[in-house]
This record gives C-alpha cells, sequence and structure tokens, in this order.
C-alpha cells in the first residue's frame, strides 16, 4: 500500500510540472520582420488598389473600396479595388500575403488542422464558420496577438489585436499551419553609403529576415575591430563616428538554430574640414555646439566677438536676434520712423536697421515706455517666440500640447508663449536638457549665443527641408 501511495504521489509530482495537453508553445514573429511588415502594410490603411488599376497586394491605400457587398466589384481590375492573394481577397487575401512575406509559401499549400494544440506565430486561422481569417504574430500562454484586415468590410488593416486562446477556441473554423524553418537564418543583404563627413551619422541598412531573432554588428575601423552591437528590433543601425577612416560592418543574423554567414558594408569618414577654426573659444566637432556655431558663421548669421573669438557662452541680446534675422532677410531698408528712445540714429548703429525691421514686421515689440532695450537678455522661451512669429506659423494644438507637458517644468512656461514653445517643440527647433530622469525645458534661463546658433540651424535646416 505504501508504495501505491508513494507512486501516486510522484505521478502527482511529475504530472504539475508537464505542459497541459495542447498547451501553445510561446513564439512571435521576429520583431524587426514585424516591423518591415507594419511598415509595408500601415495599420489604417486599406488593402486595396486604385480604382482601375491592376491588382496590387504589395500596396495599399487611403480609403476603402466602395462597392463591399454590392456584388459588383471586379477584384483585379475595375471600379473597385480590392486587392487578390493566392486566389484569395479581403481578409483571407491579406493573410496569406503576410503568410507568404514569413515564409515564401503559398497558404494554400499548408497544412489544415482543427485544433489550437501547437498554435504559434506565423499561423493563420479562420474563426466565425469561415467568415473572417487572422494572421498570428505571437502566442504567449493564453494571450494571442493577431492582424487582420476588412473587419469591417472595407479592408481596413489592423495590428496588435489582442485576444486569447479560449476565445479562438469558441470561434475556430481551423488552423492553416507555418511550416516552420529549422535552419539558421540566410545571410542579410546590406547597404550603406560609401562617404560620410565627419560629425555626420553614419547609417547602414539591410533585408529583414522573418527567422532571424537577432542582428550582431561588428563594426572595424581601417581594420582594426572597434566594437559590436546587437540590433533585434529594425533592420538598420546608425552611429556617430568619433574617428575618421574606413569603417566596415559585418552583419550576422542569428536564431536558436545558428548563425548565417556575415554580410559586409564598407563606408569611408572624411576628416572634418572645420571652416571656424580661427575661434579659439569654440569647441571641437564632437561638441554639441559646434555644428551650430559652425552653420551660424558659414552661413552670415552671426559674426565673431572678434577676429578670433566667438563668445559662445555670452548671452544673447535682443538687438542680437533682430540682427540675424535680418541678415536672414538679405538685410532689407524700412523707412519708418524710430518709435524707440533708446535706438540711436546714428549712422554707424549696427543694429538700428534691424530693430526697425523687426518692429514693422512683428516680430518684436518694445518693453514699454518708448524703449526697445537692445542690451536686454533674451530667455529661451522669448528667443522661440521671436522665430515663432518670424515663421508666421502656428502650434499643432493637442499634439504640441501634449509634448510640452512631457517637460518637468511646462508649468514656467508663460502664458504668452505657450503657443510659440508648443510650437518649437513640434518642429525640434527646442529639445531641452535632461536632468536625471527628467527632461527640462528651462523657458526662463537665458540663451547664450551657442545655444541660439543651434536653435537656428534646426529652425533653418528644417524649413529648408519642407
Amino acid at each position: 500500500m505504501k508504495r501505491v501511495i508513494c507512486l501516486l504521489i510522484v505521478l502527482t509530482i511529475v504530472c504539475s510540472v508537464l505542459p497541459a495537453a495542447g498547451a501553445a508553445e510561446e513564439s512571435q514573429i521576429s520583431p524587426a520582420f514585424l516591423h518591415y511588415l507594419q511598415a509595408k502594410f500601415p495599420s489604417g490603411k486599406y488593402w486595396n488598389h486604385a480604382p482601375g488599376e491592376p491588382n496590387d497586394p504589395d500596396g495599399w491605400t487611403d480609403k476603402p473600396c466602395t462597392h463591399h457587398g454590392t456584388g459588383t466589384c471586379d477584384f483585379v481590375k475595375g471600379s473597385c479595388g480590392c486587392n487578390v492573394f493566392d486566389g484569395c481577397i479581403q481578409c483571407f487575401g491579406f493573410a496569406a500575403k503576410l503568410a507568404h512575406e514569413c515564409t515564401g509559401t503559398m497558404l494554400h499549400t499548408w497544412k489544415k488542422v482543427n485544433t489550437l494544440d501547437g498554435l504559434k506565430a506565423g499561423d493563420v486561422v479562420r474563426i466565425n464558420n469561415d467568415q473572417h481569417s487572422i494572421f498570428i504574430t505571437s502566442v504567449k500562454g493564453d494571450e494571442v496577438i493577431f492582424a487582420d484586415c476588412n473587419i469591417a468590410s472595407d479592408c481596413q488593416i489592423r495590428w496588435n489585436t489582442k485576444t486569447t486562446v479560449n476565445w479562438l477556441q469558441e470561434r475556430l473554423t481551423y488552423v492553416q499551419t507555418a511550416p516552420v524553418s529549422a535552419s539558421a537564418p540566410n545571410t542579410p543583404s546590406t547597404t550603406c553609403k560609401a562617404n560620410y563627413k565627419f560629425g555626420e551619422t553614419v547609417e547602414l541598412f539591410w533585408n529583414p529576415l522573418p527567422n532571424a531573432d537577432e542582428y550582431q554588428i561588428r563594426i572595424s575601423l581601417n581594420g582594426e575591430y572597434l566594437r559590436t552591437a546587437t540590433v533585434t528590433e529594425r533592420s538598420s543601425y546608425a552611429f556617430t563616428p568619433e574617428q575618421f577612416g574606413m569603417f566596415t560592418f559585418e552583419i550576422t543574423a542569428k536564431n536558436r538554430y545558428g548563425a548565417s554567414a556575415p554580410a559586409q558594408c564598407s563606408t569611408l569618414v572624411d576628416p572634418h574640414e572645420c571652416q571656424i577654426k580661427y575661434f579659439t573659444d569654440v569647441k571641437n566637432f564632437l561638441d554639441w555646439s559646434h555644428a551650430g556655431i559652425e552653420y551660424a558663421v558659414v552661413n552670415g548669421l552671426f559674426k565673431g566677438t572678434s577676429e578670433t573669438t566667438f563668445s559662445p557662452d555670452a548671452t544673447m541680446t535682443r538687438a542680437m536676434i533682430a540682427t540675424v534675422l535680418w541678415r536672414l532677410e538679405n538685410s532689407p531698408e524700412t523707412v519708418i520712423d524710430n518709435p524707440y528712445s533708446d535706438v540711436d540714429n546714428a549712422a554707424d548703429n549696427w543694429y538700428r536697421s534691424a530693430v526697425l525691421w523687426a518692429y514693422e514686421n512683428g516680430i518684436m515689440d518694445g518693453v514699454g515706455n518708448g524703449r526697445f532695450d537692445p542690451d536686454g537678455v533674451l530667455t529661451r522661451e522669448q528667443i522661440v517666440t521671436v522665430l515663432y512669429r518670424y515663421a508666421g506659423e502656428t502650434a499643432d494644438g493637442a499634439q504640441d500640447l501634449a509634448a510640452l507637458e512631457a517637460y518637468a517644468d511646462a508649468k514656467d512656461v508663460a502664458e504668452w508663449a505657450t503657443d510659440a514653445v508648443c510650437w518649437a517643440i513640434g518642429r525640434e527647433v527646442i529639445q531641452g536638457s535632461r536632468l536625471g530622469d527628467a527632461q527640462y525645458l528651462t523657458p526662463n534661463g537665458s540663451a547664450s549665443r551657442a545655444q541660439v546658433a543651434t536653435i537656428l540651424m534646426r529652425f533653418l535646416k528644417d524649413d529648408a527641408a519642407r
């Protein structure tokens, strides 16, 4: 009897550590490949082709097909633009397309089963008595995440929808099980630009692989090993070199079965030809301030305070910012009467024309009592307010206000400056600084010449890119 009891106890312990019958193994689509799919077929868009255009299963549109359910839809070409893949349309066709992207095989060749035992990422599940199809992207315990389209009969694409195995079980028609590749990834193909200038961000790209869990990047400089980086959720890598020379990248894709042969790409980083090396008080090109100062001087926005100094830490005055913006407009003449008692009308007054131009165009006001206060120090919120008026744009409402509220000192921004600061954040003209775990704007802090040079560089480069 004792032996029987002991045997029962052992069996109970063994059963308690064994997985439950039919339990799904945790699995997910490779994060980098999932991001590739989500970028190729964006959530909220429609898996259609333009009306009258050929079938395009690799494309999408901004608007739904208007002929759903009318019986007048030409799925390949015609007034309706429903896409077709592997002989399937709408949700089934979209699931088949994602399945093919991941495995390179056609969905109709996959095995069908009538159970969720062993459900895994990459499978296609048919539910609701053949009414809908979903593509599984992740399985973790009872949680299932999937992608689909046409949930509302308009071919709209959805990603990251969560459900449970139990929910699917109640609606299951069948599962088409993805073929599993028990092998190491293929060698990724990679690209990079042949040349960069020092100070630029070097970017490396490669094709994401469906069965690669991570990518290891080995970086060498002039043939000498420099460092190794590991990337899991992207198919790109960027870094700012701190040296010149020939950089070589070896990219190896890895999964639990092994590693690919490395792909290689090389780029030459040219020495930085500094155009402001005559300024003895400007830090070298690795410092945050260098690029902005160089941009401002080369483009004629600022002048040095002497032949050999820029005075990067000196505060920016009201007369200075008026003059910078005036020069941006090619130093226009103005004929208005001078309203300011503290702005000298002498011909050799270097800021007079700029101040009058700023006043005439509503970019800068006086400080009251007929004074402009040309030597007054500008705060950071005042600087961006001047730029905001100069740009003649508006803030992006709630979106930019939410971005402002992410800063720990958002409450310190004056009410009259809120729109301008929100605009500057939205345009990435100002970025703040980090102290501990929080980001700060310091809106009432005085703005140095180096800071204003950097702000102007961001503003003007972004403006030129628009």
